[in-house]
């Protein structure tokens, strides 16, 4: 039975809420996050354009984003932070700007479940393929808590998904290339071993 994107991203907001997980805070899952914000510092430093972190949520879609970035050559990062079990607020706010250039900005993704899932599904092309689930867990997942609760008044989780989130969402696979503001080579892939 194919579920809809609410229902989707309904089960797995109340899950990551209130789901127990046999991997949270595991070794496993402390030395990935390390792995991951290494990596993610590395694609940081290769941006093409500047990178300013603002306190203020500077866009409504992520159409105005993909505008303002071609327009201004700079892209603005909210910076609002709840605290995360193995990010510094600092790696927190380059994730970000990573995950908004490397993944919505390349795959032309809006700012809905869907939206990001799709971006999740480009972003993760630059990490190993056992850390995953980790960044599953860390953008569609951490979108379903927001839209669970309405806000982001929940604890950061550092798990590794269940198999039935991703399985769950392999319907909702979406091309959106056309809004895609940087291509593939722009973006500069690393693959962990390849930084």
């Amino acid at each position: 039975m194919k579920l809809n994107e609410n229902v989707i991203k309904t089960i797995i907001g109340a899950e990551y809420i209130n789901g127990s997980f046999e991997s949270e805070n595991s070794d496993f899952i402390k030395y990935a996050y390390q792995e991951i914000s290494y990596i993610s510092e590395k694609l940081f430093e290769r941006i093409p354009f500047e990178v300013v972190f603002t306190s203020e949520d500077p866009y409504q879609t992520g159409k105005e984003m993909r505008e303002r970035v071609q327009k201004e050559k700079k892209i603005y990062i909210y910076t609002d932070f709840s605290g995360h079990p193995y990010l510094t607020q600092e790696q927190n706010n380059i994730s970000r700007a990573v995950h908004d250039v490397y993944a919505h900005l390349v795959c032309g993704c809006p700012f809905s479940f869907q939206g990001e899932y799709n971006a999740y599904l480009e972003q993760r092309k630059h990490y190993p393929k056992e850390y995953w689930k980790i960044l599953f867990a860390e953008i569609p997942a951490q979108t379903s808590a927001f839209y669970f609760k309405g806000d982001f008044s929940y604890n950061q989780r550092a798990i590794e998904a269940p198999d039935h989130w991703l399985e769950m969402c392999e319907g909702l696979k979406k091309d959106y290339s056309k809004n895609a503001v940087l291509n593939f080579k722009d973006s500069l892939l690393f693959r962990g071993e390849n930084v």
